[in-house]
């Protein structure tokens, strides 16, 4: 089980060693300040005012001289103590005193108690009676032992002009509770060669004390295990490289080093000795010949070679990251969980560091917490803010807030301190940053700035209290079920997607906990990143915070820049960073060297395709902690004819330095077809301008087939010449690819280009861009599902001009091919993407509830519906149409005079009809119905009667039909010869409308009933339904024609 603390109680301890000298330029101050809280870090950069600030002073007031280091917490007389290690950096980086040494009871006030591991600046200091008592450089009769003292000087000497440098980096100190000793490493490094490299030992230095101060005794300077293959990196490595290090006590007892190797290529972890002092495996030479030390002769076995006595991975070591150019670890436990933070190697510059973590320390480490995700294996300068494995929260510079890390110090279980060092070289105004690592779902890490997140609370430094809503406590935890969908439709209101309690697990107990969630915009397309904040229960106190990604939609529409072709007016670089899908990591900018910043920049987005647009966000990003985005953004849009027109979206935005990076969201949904989008950023400051993201909304392009799987595309010629451009590079998906018919030896005065399909497709258009050569005509043909090529309605088209978007229209056909044939007589062409879109049928949708799309007079009545003849009935629940119901006379009139386009009509003022009255519904209807003598009614007495609300017979039906053709649509309906036949069964030439009934059935407006084998009827006196009805008046549009 992993310990909370590296060492445990100690007996009194007695301190000893010598301070560095007074007035040697280490900065201080003469009142000696009582620190209350930790210091505040700003982190404005390497030229900003202040930035190796604050200093942070002992109780002499001098500038604490630890860097590099690590605390170890112990007990003495019942009091909690601490004690900090670290380079002494007094003299700067060269002519280092040694190991410096501080005490503290707060970790925040310490006491200088000398230099704890003595380097020397000249050989004879090793004569002196400190050096000879810890190493016996003099012999028996008080005679300096030469070859002594000359092994001593290579690992201890930190002058600069000394043929053999030493350098001494990153001390780490453990109590062994069995030996009662104090054992200290660090990373020893020098010259090997006289004005050699000054980092070519790359030793692992161990010394041990009787006391926490010292004096400290080097007893080894060892090169540490590699694996057999540890060229696999870089072919630079040499054997057992063991730089930046540090060292790990776990409960059990047992200890661990963990030091960066292979070239600083991977970093190792490996098991110590029952005495700390060496590793398990050692042989008793130097097998390697790298000037090792060894005080009893044992040096480590190098490498896991497979022998008998070698280390073996797994079970002697591990390699927490293979070739991750890493280094600085600093390991600690989180319960059952090790962590390791680590650093990028990358000099004196910070960078973002990352962190790995692990269930055993020689088991598989993981970056961050998820295995297997998209950031296991970048580069960590790559994990965007959020991803997972990136150690620092609002690190806007992306340097670990100016620092890099040394150890991490355990205040009690999730309250986790970060020590880092902030180096100004190897200087000794280097300051250090110490900052809280709070613990998340699944034991995620993050470091926070509270002077930054926080200015009004924390500005002035932060203490322990910092965790009391930042949900500490012991263990890991998960929400395993958040109640969360994946994706909403935008403008859903958060309130009914956000759930008030989740499902929480920690050690196998499952709870369920109230939850509170930040703010959330479903009104913005994209992924929405949701922070939700727990209630506390027994075992974590409030305030722990996880993150879910919610992503808004709207039907059809998608993020349409990364299909587009980027060009920006500098930088161009940078250009792919704009479409990358990191709406939060720093993408593209416009800076300058020398602050030549130009101030307006475009970015630009073209198509080879109209695109219908919805919006744009245009995502920035806050680079070194400047408002660096744009005052103003506005946007140009490129219409089907290649011209940039500008557009009136536009967005302003407050270069604020104290704000976050500003989204500016643009509704396009009211600009015309557009092939391209022209982002023009002005800046008012005097800044560079930086977008992290741009997403384009629009219309979800239509599959195109020459890309569509199966799809295989030809040409009957393309160039070879200089360069290759094949038919491929036209139906690629990518802009920046063309096919080309360029020769130097024969110009073709025509070329095909050939799309063969692996299934049918419906198609309607074929859009393309030429931007170099002349194309005088365009012919489409297409292969039908039988595989016969057959010309389109599109031939000898003339194309648009080049660099414009050429769309040729054609008649809908079903093919399984489409062939260009492109005439260029005396020319050739270079076409950067051919579009064969599939022609997007909409959804079939019908407008009443009770006629589905399948009903067999479904096109029939849904004309109605579309022409206004039928608007059918309102009920709660829809419009219904009432098929099958009879049609009444007075509807029956509705629909005629709506049919004939409901013409100005002055109904008079005494009815024609009995019983249709002036106020009736469909009075003005029924008089034009008869003022054009297509209804006579009954005579009834003096007058007539229309008899409304009587189903129509389909015999009268036929007379109005008949009626209405000849006055409203000027059919001469008196030519018609009436036969003296007729095709129906049930009516005969005496029939009462048996002219009317057989016009209709010649019209084809009426077939009437089959009865087989040529038979028919057709049901005079039957009522007509209104489905039947729709029929009737479909056909007669078409069918009225038969004089």
């Amino acid at each position: 089980m992993a310990a909370a603390l590296a060492v445990g109680l100690v007996p009194s301890l007695v301190a000893t060693g010598a301070a560095a000298a007074p007035g040697d330029g280490v900065p201080s101050t003469d009142t000696p300040i009582t620190y209350t809280t930790f210091g505040a870090i700003q982190d404005g950069g390497l030229t900003s005012a202040g930035y190796f600030q604050p200093f942070w002073y002992d109780t002499d007031g001098r500038h604490i001289q630890a860097h590099g280091g690590q605390t170890v917490t112990v007990q003495e007389a019942g009091e909690t103590v601490h004690y900090w290690y670290g380079e002494d950096r007094s003299n700067g980086y060269w002519g280092s005193p040694g190991v410096a040494v501080y005490r503290s009871t707060d970790l925040m006030n310490w006491t200088n108690e000398g230099t704890a591991m003595r380097s020397v600046s000249a050989r004879d200091e090793l004569t002196e009676p400190y050096f000879d008592d810890l190493y016996g450089t003099l012999d028996a009769s008080g005679q300096p032992d030469d070859a002594r003292i000359d092994e001593l000087n290579f690992h201890l000497n930190t002058t600069q002009a000394e043929d053999y440098t030493a350098i001494f980096e990153r001390p780490k100190v453990l109590y062994n509770d069995a030996t009662d000793e104090w054992v200290m490493w660090w990373h020893s490094d020098g010259r090997i060669t006289p004005g050699g490299s000054t980092y070519a030992r790359s030793f692992a230095a161990v010394a041990v004390a009787d006391s926490p101060t010292g004096p400290f005794r080097m007893t080894g300077a060892y090169r540490l295990y590699n694996r057999a293959n540890y060229q696999a990196c870089t072919s630079s490595a040499v054997p057992g490289q063991a730089r930046d290090m540090t060292v790990f006590k776990d409960a059990d007892g047992t200890a661990y080093i963990s030091y960066s190797s292979e070239e600083n290529y991977s970093l190792y972890i490996a098991k110590l000795n029952a005495d700390y002092t060496n590793v398990e495996h050692t042989v008793p030479t130097d097998t390697i010949g790298a000037h090792q030390y060894s005080e009893d002769g044992e040096f480590p076995y190098i490498f896991a070679d497979g022998t008998a006595d070698a280390p073996v991975r797994g079970e002697d070591f591990q390699i927490v990251k293979e070739c991750g150019h890493l280094e600085a670890p600093a390991i600690f436990a989180n319960g059952d969980t090790y962590a390791t933070l680590a650093s990028g190697a990358t000099g004196w510059g910070p960078n973002p560091q990352t962190y790995y973590t692990a269930d055993d320390l020689l088991g598989t480490w993981i970056r961050g917490v998820e295995a297997d995700d998209v950031h296991e294996n970048v580069n960590y300068a790559s994990i965007p803010e959020g991803g997972d494995g990136l150690l620092s929260v609002g690190d806007v510079r992306k340097t670990t807030f100016g620092s890099q890390g040394t150890n991490v110090i355990t205040l009690a279980p999730g309250k986790y301190v970060y020590m880092g060092d902030r180096w100004n070289e190897g200087k000794n105004d280097s300051t250090y940053v110490w900052l809280p690592l709070t613990v998340g779902e699944n034991g995620r890490l993050e470091m926070h700035n509270p002077a930054i997140e926080d200015p009004a609370r924390w500005g002035q430094g932060w203490d322990a209290s910092y965790w009391d809503d930042k949900g500490y406590g012991v263990g890991t935890w998960s929400v395993t079920e958040d109640g969360l969908v994946d994706t909403v439709a935008r403008g859903t209101d958060p309130a009914t997607v956000l759930p008030t309690t989740v499902t929480v697990d920690s050690a196998g107990t499952t709870r369920t906990t109230g939850v509170t969630w930040s703010d959330v915009d479903l009104g913005r397309l994209g992924k929405q990143t949701v922070t939700g904040t727990l209630d506390g229960d027994a075992t974590f106190a409030d305030g722990r915070t996880f993150r879910r990604t919610i992503t808004v939609t709207a039907d059809g529409i998608v993020n349409i820049a990364p299909l587009a072709a980027v060009t920006v007016s500098s930088r161009s670089d940078l250009a792919g960073r704009l479409t990358d899908g990191d709406v939060k990591g720093k993408g593209w900018d416009d800076w300058a060297a020398a602050g030549a910043y130009p101030r307006s920049s475009t970015l630009t987005f073209a198509w080879d395709a109209p695109r219908t647009l919805d919006s744009i966000a245009v995502h920035t990003y806050k680079d070194s902690g400047v408002a660096s985005w744009p005052s103003a953004i506005a946007v140009q849009v490129r219409d089907q004819s290649g011209a940039w027109v500008d557009s009136p979206l536009a967005a302003q935005l407050l270069q604020d330095p104290s704000l976050p990076a500003p989204t500016a969201l643009l509704d396009a949904t009211e600009l015309p077809e557009v092939t391209g989008v022209r982002l023009r950023l002005t800046s008012e400051a005097d800044t560079w301008q930086a977008i992290s993201e741009v997403e384009i909304w629009g219309d979800a392009p239509p599959v195109n087939v020459c890309r569509a799987p199966g799809s295989t595309v030809s040409a009957s010629f393309h160039q070879t010449r200089w360069n290759t451009f094949p038919a491929a590079g036209a139906c690629d998906g990518n802009a920046g690819t063309s096919w080309s018919t360029w020769s130097d030896t024969d110009l073709r005065d025509s070329v095909t280009f050939t799309i063969e399909a692996a299934q049918a497709h419906l198609l309607d258009r074929v859009s393309f861009t030429n931007i170099e050569g002349t194309i005088a005509s365009v012919g489409v043909e297409y292969r039908d599902v039988d595989g016969t090529w057959t010309p389109t309605s599109a031939q000898d088209v003339a194309p648009a001009a080049n660099s414009t978007v050429t769309t040729i229209g054609f008649d809908d056909v079903t093919a399984t091919g489409l062939r260009l044939t492109f005439a260029t007589p005396g020319s050739y062409l270079k076409i950067t993407e051919i579009q064969v879109p599939e022609k997007v049928v909409a959804p079939v949708v019908s407008p009443f509830l009770d006629v589905p799309v399948d009903n067999e007079f479904f096109t029939e009545i849904a004309w109605l519906a579309e022409q206004r003849i039928s608007t059918g009935w309102t009920t709660e629940a829809g419009v219904e149409f009432r098929p099958l119901a009879p049609i009444a006379r007075d509807a029956m009139a509705a629909f005629l005079y709506r049919m004939a386009g409901s013409p100005e009509f002055t109904a008079p003022t005494t009815s024609p009809f009995t019983d249709v009255p002036t106020t009736n519904l469909y009075y003005d209807e029924i008089a034009w119905l008869a003022d054009q003598e297509i209804s006579t009614g009954w005579a009834v007495g003096a007058g007539a009667e229309f008899r409304p609300l009587e189903p129509i017979a389909r015999d009268a039906m036929a007379a109005f039909l008949y009626r209405y053709a000849g006055a409203v649509l000027g059919t001469d309906v008196e030519g018609y010869v009436t036969p003296t036949t007729s095709r129906f069964e049930d009516v005969s030439p005496a029939t009462l409308y048996h002219r009317e009934i057989s016009w209709l059935a010649d019209a084809e407006i009426s077939t009437g009933w089959d009865l087989g084998e040529g038979r028919a009827e057709y049901r005079p006196l039957s009522p007509v339904a209104r489905d039947a009805m729709a029929a009737f008046l479909y056909r007669s549009v078409d069918g009225a024609d038969i004089g």
